[in-house]
């Protein structure tokens, strides 16, 4: 979660001022090291490698490094970053070769290991569970690694060879002629789908594929301050292609409920109250709803329409932060529209004392004064 990230700075051994050259620089290194071929497919080399993939994937694209300077791990930062671009650039098959030189021809250590698909969720919350933050569970279905043949694919370990053209590596080279001279690169080889195997006695659970639909429950801690519209990514939890895949990446899209009264504006939360002439005229106390609970507030004799009362720190948590912001009260004068014969004396005694000059409280009052001005 966004909560448990480190500082991408810190992730890739570079500081807060540095170049793209610095980054890139640092990426390759680092790679080198957390390479999953490198490490025979290591759990925790694969999740270092992911993390630094991830950190170069943001820092390495000029918009995405300005907002995560800016704001952190918040607000959409994923939004239309295209990860594979990342391994597309510094490629799995090709890290590999461009640290030990290419030239293998079997076994499973150069086979190329293929990601699986991010999955899309949603979920809906509550005004105030995105206000304080919830652990919210989630049903979702997903392709998980065939439990039948562990992702393999087969019924039986005879039922797996080598494929013949790749010779397990599960890449080809390819030869391309340039203006420049020719390119060799390293591509996936489409015999086997970049397994390096073929599988001849197919398991009747997931039909040779290594994975099967499923479904999952799992639960997700949705951090404090969170906007309607945010996304978290859970890593790891989206589907799989089999034994030889690292899974996608589950993207949940969080929901806020809207609130009957509360209107969220950045961190603070407004509210509007309405009270009568006499109440604002001689002051009242009376208790609202906030986040927090029933509070009392004090109405002032005297207060005016557009007054703003406010509790200091009693808004939003500030996402992936810890200062809350305001609840801010709005007073509205509500005027009465009908009056009885005795309340429209009592007005008229009351503008006399101010020598206040006002119609009869009647419509037909000012429906007369209208019509003289027609004429």
């Amino acid at each position: 979660m966004a909560s448990q990230k480190r500082d991408y700075y810190e992730v890739l051994s570079v500081s807060k001022d540095c170049t793209m050259t610095e980054i890139k620089q640092s990426y390759r290194k680092l790679a080198r090291q957390y390479h999953p071929d490198v490490n025979n497919g290591h759990p925790e080399a694969e999740k270092k490698f992911k993390e630094i993939s991830e950190a170069y994937a943001v820092l390495s694209n000029e918009e995405k490094r300005r907002q995560y300077d800016q704001y952190g791990f918040n607000r959409n930062l994923f939004e239309d970053i295209n990860f594979d671009s990342v391994f597309s650039e510094f490629g799995f098959g090709d890290i590999f070769n461009m640290f030990f030189g290419g030239g293998f021809s079997g076994g499973t250590r150069g086979r190329r290991q293929s990601r699986g698909s991010d999955i899309s969720a949603e979920t809906e919350i509550e005004f105030k569970e995105s206000a304080f933050g919830i652990k919210k569970e989630l049903r979702y279905s997903v392709d998980s690694i065939c439990d039948e043949c562990n992702g393999k694919g087969s019924k039986s370990e005879g039922g797996i060879v080598t494929c013949s053209v790749c010779h397990g590596s599960g890449q080809v080279r390819v030869r391309r002629d340039t203006f420049i001279g020719s390119i060799i690169t390293t591509v996936t080889c489409d015999s086997c789908n970049g397994t390096g195997s073929i599988i001849k006695d197919p398991c009747k659970k997931c039909s040779g594929k290594g994975y099967f639909r499923d479904k999952k429950i799992i639960k997700i801690d949705i951090p404090a301050g969170i906007h309607n519209g945010d996304r978290l990514k859970v890593s790891g939890k989206g589907n799989s292609r089999g034994s030889y895949s690292v899974p996608g990446d589950l993207i949940v899209t969080i929901r806020v409920k809207p609130h009957p009264s509360f209107k969220r504006d950045e961190d603070n939360v407004l509210f509007n109250i309405n009270i009568s002439f006499a109440q604002a005229a001689l002051g009242c106390k009376f208790e609202v709803d906030t986040l927090d609970g029933r509070e009392e507030i004090n109405i002032k004799p005297g207060t005016q329409p557009g007054t703003k009362i406010t509790f200091k720190s009693r808004g939003f948590v500030a996402l992936n932060g810890y200062r809350r912001g305001d609840f801010i009260i709005n007073v509205n004068i509500k005027i009465p529209t009908n009056l009885s014969h005795e309340e429209i004396e009592l007005l008229k005694r009351y503008a006399d004392g101010r020598e206040e000059i006002v119609g009869d409280g009647s419509t037909g009052f000012f429906s007369n004064i209208k019509n003289a001005f027609k004429k």
